[in-house]
């Protein structure tokens, strides 16, 4: 399963307001996201890492309370 940062998935800094709305949505549809350590000019430090199906529901609208993890997944 691909997984990407929201800066990855973006193309932009998406700020911590936009990251903590994520992994809400992320915990109540019961998906997993990982943790991945980058360094640059920039930033130094964690990054959440998201599955990219998920990420495109999210900014697509296609999430609601009643959705779960594996309906957000399957093909």
């Amino acid at each position: 399963m691909e997984m990407k940062s929201l800066y990855d998935y973006l193309g932009h800094a998406a700020g911590s307001e936009l990251g903590q709305k994520v992994a809400t949505a992320a915990r109540k549809a019961g998906v997993k996201g990982e943790m991945r350590e980058v360094s640059n000019p920039v930033y130094k430090g964690p990054v959440m890492l998201w599955p990219t199906a998920f990420l495109y529901l999210y900014f697509r609208g296609g999430l609601n309370e009643g959705t779960t993890g594996k309906q957000l997944l399957k093909g």
